[in-house]
């Protein structure tokens, strides 16, 4: 995670609380106060005890926090593990990536890869005094990119510099993408609700329409 870090915290103290504030990061797409996707991790972490669960997540809609017990914690901490990650740590995985991976990666896959470093996977060389002889005993890990960099100009100028930018828009920038910068913006589409149509109705219209709109551009 970034620095906007619950679901580390909560991993790490089994607190569940709400943050007081937002901070502005890089990684925007994962700043989160209160990740909705957490009453479905605790669902399956419960075995589906939906009881349970929907009772935890009463407290957190009144409270805005919730304890784990030390039972559930435990149990958390087993399947899961995180890391906290600053804008630095990302820009410096990201350059790495490129530099000893030939891998331009998105500012959310390099907090990924910062985080996978700091727990222990080895991703890049040894820095410093780290052991070369680490590297053949470091544990596997997949990491999955589901963004693109093409998409986070000024975080990649940010991490790579200008001269990084351009050498990822010449080498590894989407062809598809680079299409729709010559493309003519078009003007935002309104889909109205006719009251007299009902609901499935109004979606066929919708998509109709957005259909047409796809096929002819």
């Amino acid at each position: 995670v970034n620095v906007n870090d619950i679901i580390h915290r909560v991993l790490e103290t089994g607190k569940f609380y709400r943050s007081n504030e937002m901070i502005k990061t890089m990684s925007d797409a994962i700043n989160v106060q209160m990740p909705y996707n957490f009453e479905r991790l605790l669902f399956y972490l419960t075995g589906q005890n939906h009881v349970l669960v929907n009772g935890w997540m009463k407290t957190v809609d009144s409270t805005n926090k919730l304890d784990l017990d030390k039972t559930w914690h435990e149990k958390l901490r087993q399947e899961f593990r995180s890391a906290r990650i600053t804008d630095e740590e990302m820009c410096n995985a990201m350059k790495r990536a490129r530099d000893e991976l030939s891998f331009f990666a998105d500012p959310h896959t390099s907090v990924a890869l910062s985080a996978a470093e700091k727990l222990g996977y080895r991703l890049f060389q040894p820095l410093g005094d780290e052991e070369e002889s680490s590297i053949g005993t470091a544990p596997v890990v997949a990491i999955m990119a589901t963004a693109s960099p093409c998409k986070f100009e000024e975080t990649v100028t940010a991490a790579l510099g200008k001269d990084g930018w351009d050498d990822y828009f010449e080498k590894s920038f989407p062809e598809n993408a680079k299409d729709l910068l010559d493309t003519e913006e078009m003007p935002p589409t309104l889909y109205r609700w006719d009251k007299d149509m009902a609901l499935d109705d109004v979606q066929k219209v919708w998509e109709h329409h957005s259909r047409e709109i796809i096929r002819t551009k």
